[in-house]
């Protein structure tokens, strides 16, 4: 039985902010890519041919409500309610969901959880968006993001990239021990599937090429699901080529990792 914590589906890389310290990278892409509403369904499909069970689906971006036809998306996933434990939506409240979203959402009843990051006067709607959540008895969490005492100290800066220069063996090392491996936090764009969103967001950017077993072509048929099961089990085991760009792995280390204010716009 292949299960994952946490598997983020990334509908557009589009995103109504600028942020210097981007961790995914959102300010360098000037042509965001976005996702049609098919190929976000067959994503779904594919993902639960491969997964048994997934504990939290995400939806992330960018910022997610700039696709306009995620009420579709929302809907179709209600074909695999059965397979997952939470729906997760992300988002920094510039944007209103539409009357179709919310209904869509709110059909999820417990199963649904609103995670906002709070940059203050730049989410413009967080005060109508959480009227609306707590209206309707919907779990959120506000990441506050703006002032003192910011969510996780702020922001690290893992914006740079260009090659660290750590050795293979330090890679390995620090590889093994980043949070990605604890959460499990897979994510998946128009049919490829990687570990993180690193990976997934410094390869469409073209500064590093993955390796075959950094990531799933879901849409290939050419390869089994034994093996794409497999790829996905050593997930974890390995570091990948993005690994050498990626500064987070030393995310969990407070006294090494420089904090800075969240969400300074380019």
């Amino acid at each position: 039985m292949l299960k994952t914590k946490r598997l983020s589906i990334v509908p557009t890389f589009l995103c109504t902010l600028r942020c210097k310290l981007c961790s995914n990278h959102m300010a360098e892409f000037q042509k965001p890519p976005t996702a049609s509403t098919e190929e976000l369904k067959r994503d779904i499909d594919n993902l639960f041919l491969l997964f048994d069970k997934i504990e939290w689906l995400q939806f992330v971006g960018g910022e997610i409500f700039t696709h306009r036809h995620l009420d579709e998306v929302f809907k179709y996933c209600k074909l695999y309610e059965d397979k997952f434990d939470r729906l997760i939506i992300e988002t920094n409240s510039t944007i209103m969901p539409t009357d179709a979203e919310f209904e869509a959402l709110l059909s999820f009843g417990n199963k649904l959880k609103v995670m906002i990051s709070d940059y203050g006067e730049l989410s413009k709607v967080r005060d109508e968006f959480t009227m609306v959540l707590d209206k309707n008895n919907v779990e959120y969490v506000l990441k506050k993001y703006y002032g003192d005492n910011q969510h996780f100290g702020g922001w690290i800066d893992n914006s740079k990239m260009n090659d660290i220069g750590e050795t293979d063996e330090e890679i390995n090392m620090k590889a093994a021990q980043c949070p990605q491996v604890r959460l499990q936090n897979m994510h998946c764009f128009k049919g490829k599937l990687h570990r993180c969103s690193n990976s997934l967001f410094i390869s469409e950017l073209g500064i590093s090429n993955p390796n075959k077993r950094d990531f799933v072509d879901l849409n290939d048929r050419t390869i089994s699901k034994d093996e794409k099961i497999k790829t996905v089990d050593n997930f974890y085991k390995t570091a990948t080529a993005t690994c050498r760009y990626c500064r987070w792995k030393d995310a969990d280390n407070a006294e090494l990792m420089t904090r800075f204010g969240a969400a300074e716009q380019v």
